[in-house]
């Protein structure tokens, strides 16, 4: 049942998704960072360069300049006096004081300070959360200031546990059941109550009116879960501003600040208010700068929804599975390349065109990575025991290596036809109709099953091919399933093993048959057609046609005229004249052909020739010379030799050359001997 359901290519790709899932959920807190990173990268690249920058908004910051004519920060709070009568007259809508004021200084200086603040009715302070002795409590401004200011909120941020960054800020801060308003947000509610005269700062819409800016306008979360408001941040440097010293000795462009909001805040290097953000390290003051920037431009950032971008990462994990569990290996790369478009697309969509952030974009990278992974090993695993099954299933037909290549074949393999270069292979018993005579039809099975057994193993551990068996006759053909350098030589190698098995066979055989078995092979290597001859539906072969296959037959035909075994083709001869010993027979046109071919014998490997059978081929080649230049006496006697030294091809030459002693071959004649027979 297991192994039905694991052959079910739906069950596997459900089963492998949901666990790769699964795997992603587990590890979603250790991949955060670098979501995180992606998304901010992602987001700068293709959202924050289209961002615009309100210019109701002007920093005044509390630089280096300013440290420099006034002293060393905190500095005197009377200093603050001349800064808000000048952004007043300037006709600054709202002054927000991104300063601390949670200590008492100097009661005269507080006093009239307050009295400044009481008397511009357009200043907003704030105070940051703080903790001591491992309680949390907020610092809020001095009484003092308190009273005189029009309200005062919270600086808190919203920093980050895994990374450090300030993404987002809260419409409120609840300590011991007391909530505090944002900064940001308060400052924005003055502005658009000055704007259109209605006061918006004391509106309540249960516990949803922190988020409403006015009566009928509401910041949107990034996302429903956590309720924050995303900052969408801009470079510093496209934000306005002017330096705190200038504004207090009233030196700046006289209609600078009319109708904007004013941001008073520390933005000296040497003054540590600084948060790490998407968009590098700000001043917290920029900060206030940016979430007011958001709102006035409507550049809000919203997160994609998670459950939905969860699902979309399911939809991808079950994709790619059952592309690279269901497709061929060959398609296995269009395939990933096509998920992999389908899903940069959608992440387009989502970034580009909806404006939307991706909460797990890391998330989609693995999952394609272990899915691809997870799911190869599975695809590796399944087809090699199916290859395994297939691999053995075709031992029976062809070799191994064969086998192997089939399997493992990234063309087409084509097997309707081609045109091949081949090496071909044909060999038969001889005197076999005399042998198959003496027994009877069970024996005679038997002893075809051990000979043709004994010879196919020889063949195709050299990968050969086997085509048919006719009887005892075999066809084999090395080069079908892709032509080699070594094709020649491994139909050479299977040759000799077959003659050198057949002796240590003829040891058992000369006692059950009372004789040894002798058998003809011949050998060629060309071009031939290779094709599948079939009925359709119903009988198909696999097979060779051509010249080439029909001139191999014709060889090992050829042995009975000069009483060899082994008989090759001059293609073969040059192709392994130096790895193997030939000696050279004759030039012969075979039945029906007009051009002549030069035959050999091939003996041995070259380190195998011993010295006895040196001399003899010597004498040989000595012999051909001699008939070659019609001087027939002299040829004949050195094959006379030969035949007393049992030499058999010696013998066709001996009859040969008493024909011509006395009847002499034409003037023209070019040694070529005509087969009136296959």
């Amino acid at each position: 049942m297991l192994n039905k359901l694991l052959k079910n290519t739906i069950f596997l790709t459900i089963g492998v998704s949901i666990v790769v899932f699964c795997v992603i959920l587990v590890f979603t807190n250790i991949f955060y960072s670098l979501d995180k990173s992606i998304s901010d990268r992602l987001h700068k690249e293709f959202v924050g360069s289209k961002l615009l920058v309100s210019d109701r908004i002007v920093v005044v910051g509390i630089d280096e300049q300013t440290l420099e004519a006034l002293g060393r920060f905190p500095f005197s709070r009377d200093m603050y006096i001349p800064v808000i009568e000048n952004l007043n007259n300037a006709w600054a809508i709202v002054i927000g004081f991104d300063v601390i004021f949670a200590d008492e200084s100097q009661k005269e200086i507080d006093k009239a300070f307050a009295k400044s603040i009481k008397k511009a009715e357009n200043i907003i302070l704030g105070g940051p959360l703080t903790s001591k002795q491992w309680r949390v409590f907020y610092e809020k401004p001095i009484d003092i200031l308190d009273d005189a200011s029009m309200w005062w909120w919270s600086f808190n941020a919203e920093v980050d546990h895994w990374n450090s960054k300030v993404y987002s800020i809260g419409a409120f801060t609840t300590i011991r059941n007391q909530r505090y308003k944002h900064f940001s947000i308060e400052v924005l509610k003055w502005y658009y109550s000055q704007l259109i005269g209605q006061n918006y700062i004391d509106f309540h819409k249960e516990d949803e009116h922190f988020y409403y800016i006015t009566p009928t306008r509401k910041l949107p979360y990034m996302d429903y879960d956590s309720k924050k408001i995303a900052i969408n941040y801009v470079s510093d440097a496209r934000i306005a501003s002017e330096s705190f010293i200038n504004v207090y000795k009233n030196t700046f462009s006289e209609w600078f600040f009319k109708d904007k909001i004013v941001i008073i805040g520390a933005t000296a290097d040497g003054i540590k208010d600084i948060f790490f953000t998407p968009e590098g390290i700000k001043y917290w003051v920029y900060t206030h700068a940016n979430m007011i920037n958001t709102e006035l431009t409507k550049g809000y950032k919203i997160y994609f929804n998670k459950n939905a971008e969860l699902l979309l990462i399911f939809f991808l994990i079950i994709l790619s599975v059952y592309f690279n569990i269901s497709r061929s290996w060959k398609g296995l790369a269009l395939s990933n390349i096509w998920v992999i478009s389908i899903f940069l697309v959608l992440i387009s969509v989502i970034i580009m065109w909806l404006n939307l952030t991706l909460n797990h974009p890391a998330q989609f990278a693995f999952a394609l990575i272990i899915t691809l992974t997870v799911s190869n090993i599975i695809k590796s695993f399944t087809e090699d025991k199916n290859k395994t099954k297939l691999s053995k299933a075709l031992w029976e037909y062809v070799s191994k290596d064969i086998a192997k290549e089939i399997l493992h074949w990234w063309g087409e393999l084509n097997l309707d036809w081609q045109r091949k270069d081949l090496s071909i292979f044909f060999s038969d018993i001889k005197w076999f109709t005399t042998i198959s005579e003496k027994l009877d039809p069970e024996e005679l099975v038997a002893f075809l099953r051990e000979y043709l057994g004994a010879m196919s193993n020889v063949i195709m551990d050299q990968r050969g091919f086997i085509d048919k068996y006719e009887w005892d006759a075999i066809m084999a053909m090395w080069g079908v399933f892709g032509f080699s350098e070594t094709s020649t030589y491994d139909n050479c190698i299977a040759a000799l093993d077959q003659q050198k098995k057949l002796a240590q066979l003829n040891k058992q055989w000369k006692i059950r048959f009372w004789e040894e078995l002798k058998v003809r092979m011949g050998l060629h290597t060309g071009e031939a057609i290779v094709w599948n001859i079939w009925a359709t539906g119903r009988k198909m072969e696999f097979t060779a046609l051509g010249d080439s296959v029909n001139l191999a037959s014709r060889l090992e035909g050829v042995n009975k005229l000069y009483w060899t075994y082994i008989c090759v083709s001059e293609d073969v001869y040059h192709s392994q004249e130096n790895t193997f010993e030939f000696r050279y027979l004759d030039k012969i046109r075979v039945q029906w052909k007009t051009i002549p071919i030069g035959i050999y014998e091939m003996i041995c490997k070259k380190w195998e020739l011993t010295q006895e059978m040196k001399e003899n081929l010597w004498k040989f080649d000595e012999a051909i010379k001699f008939y070659k230049l019609r001087e027939f006496k002299k040829a004949a006697i050195i094959f006379e030799v030969l035949v007393r030294n049992w030499d058999a091809p010696s013998k066709t030459y001996v009859e040969r050359c008493w024909i011509y002693i006395k009847d002499a071959p034409d003037p023209d004649w070019d040694w070529v001997w005509n087969m009136q027979t296959k």
